[in-house]
């Protein structure tokens, strides 16, 4: 009887740690890569830039307010004109209105893809600098880095802004990242990997500023809201480990992962979820939106709410885990 409580026990714990490991995806210890940090030069005054442009428009980002929209549009085209991009619209009719994400591509569309988007609406009456010009903010410096650089890749960078993440049509079919990612399965797109920026700029490096959506979380997590994390659901653990890996060795935040069910609360919440739906690798980039940062969904959600530092930090190591990893 001794013996098989034991053997129970052993079990149970096992697949305990292999539940842990699962989420939690350990990589060990990284070395971190100096000179490869040194080399990409992600800059905080362009984050800021941007950020600051997005919160100026004419009237809040909200899906009802056309002109503040179009300002942002223009923003964004503009910006990755400068650094040398040809853009396209997408356009789509949502409430019988007209809306638009914003495409740019960084090699050869023909060949196989991976996708980096974030939405540039605001909710409701609210600038929204983390939620979500951070987001645009990163993608533009990632469109500005690919540019500097100019790596040799042998797949296609789609850059994408999304209209419509915000509700009302969180959730629907008129999302922009819903429709994109609908046009993509439907063209029968490589799509090897999408990754969605969203909120990257809030942190707070005092205890307890962190919480989970699950009890327990913050006994593998950090309490304090100095991390980035990556999400990925439960199909691509080795896509969020590489990634996670690749990011580790040049950004000087750090990064966190969780695999997961799409149920768990937060995990699903933007714009990479439409992918999941069309069963595509997808992954999120984010500072875990209103599991720590106060403005969230607030007008407090200001620019001189973000670290535009560390954002620099994260963009630096989302742009060398893009161009080097393989899938």
């Amino acid at each position: 009887m001794i013996v098989t409580l034991t053997i129970i026990i052993t079990v149970l714990f096992f697949l305990f740690f292999l539940l842990v490991r699962s989420i939690y995806q350990p990589v060990g210890n990284i070395v971190f890569n100096h000179s490869q940090a040194k080399n990409i030069n992600a800059q905080a005054s362009q984050l800021e830039k941007h950020v600051t442009a997005l919160c100026s428009t004419t009237g809040y980002r909200n899906y009802q307010n056309k002109v503040a929209q179009a300002e942002a549009l223009g923003y964004i085209s503009n910006s990755l004109k400068e650094f040398g991009y040809e853009t396209h619209e997408q356009k789509f009719e949502a409430v019988g209105e007209e809306y638009v994400n914003i495409i740019a591509f960084y090699g050869n569309p023909n060949a196989p893809r991976i996708v980096i988007g974030a939405h540039y609406d605001s909710f409701g009456d609210q600038h929204g600098a983390d939620d979500n010009a951070s987001g645009i903010a990163g993608v533009l410096e990632i469109a500005r880095l690919l540019q500097e650089h100019q790596p040799a890749l042998n797949y296609c960078i789609e850059l994408v802004a999304y209209a419509n993440e915000e509700r009302p049509f969180f959730t629907t079919k008129d999302m922009g990242s819903y429709v994109h990612a609908a046009h993509n399965f439907d063209k029968k797109v490589d799509t090897k990997l999408m990754i969605c920026l969203e909120m990257i700029g809030y942190f707070d490096e005092t205890v307890g500023s962190q919480s989970y959506p699950i009890k327990g979380l913050d006994l593998l997590y950090p309490k304090a809201a100095d991390f980035i994390a990556l999400v990925g659901d439960m199909n691509n653990h080795a896509t969020v480990k590489k990634f996670k890996t690749l990011m580790k060795e040049v950004c000087n935040t750090s990064v966190y992962s969780i695999n997961a069910p799409s149920s768990v609360k937060g995990l699903a919440n933007s714009d990479h979820r439409n992918y999941w739906h069309f069963k595509q690798n997808a992954l999120m980039i984010t500072d875990t939106s209103f599991f720590r940062n106060p403005h969230y969904h607030q007008k407090s959600d200001l620019p001189e709410t973000l670290n535009f530092e560390k954002m620099a930090e994260i963009l630096k190591g989302s742009y060398n885990a893009i161009v080097n990893i393989t899938l």
